[in-house]
C-alpha cells in the first residue's frame, strides 16, 4: 500500500466531513497520534481500523485504498464485458449507453 497516498486521501475525506484528528480518533477508537501517523504515511491501519475509518468517513475502503485496486478493477471490467457479450444486442446497447452517460457525468460534472 502506498502509505503517503492513503494518508492524503484519509486527510482529504476527514477534512471534508469536518473532523479534527482528535474527533476522528474518538469516532474509531484510536489515538489522535495514530491518525496523524497514518495521514503522514508513517503507519498502516489494521483491517479493522480501515473498516472503521471508511465507515466514519462515509466512504468505501476502495476509495481509501485508491490505486491499490487497479488490478481488481481490470478483472471486474473483464467480467462485465464477458457477461455483456452474452446479452442480446439491444440490451448491450442499453447498458453501454448507460455506462457512457455515467462516465460523461464523471468527466464533465453537471454544475
Amino acid at each position: 500500500m502506498d502509505k503517503k497516498s492513503f494518508g492524503r486521501r484519509m486527510q482529504k475525506y476527514r477534512e471534508l466531513l469536518g473532523y479534527s484528528q482528535e474527533s476522528l480518533a474518538e469516532a474509531i477508537g484510536c489515538s489522535a497520534i495514530f491518525i496523524s501517523f497514518m495521514e503522514r504515511g508513517e503507519k498502516n491501519p489494521s483491517l479493522d481500523t480501515l473498516i472503521k475509518l471508511a465507515n466514519a468517513l462515509e466512504i468505501s475502503t476502495d476509495i481509501l485504498l485508491g490505486g491499490e485496486l487497479s488490478s481488481y478493477n481490470t478483472a471486474r471490467l473483464n467480467h462485465i464485458e464477458k457477461h455483456l457479450k452474452l446479452l442480446p444486442p439491444e440490451e448491450q446497447e442499453k447498458i453501454l449507453n448507460i455506462m457512457e452517460y455515467m462516465i460523461s457525468l464523471e468527466i464533465y460534472p453537471q454544475e
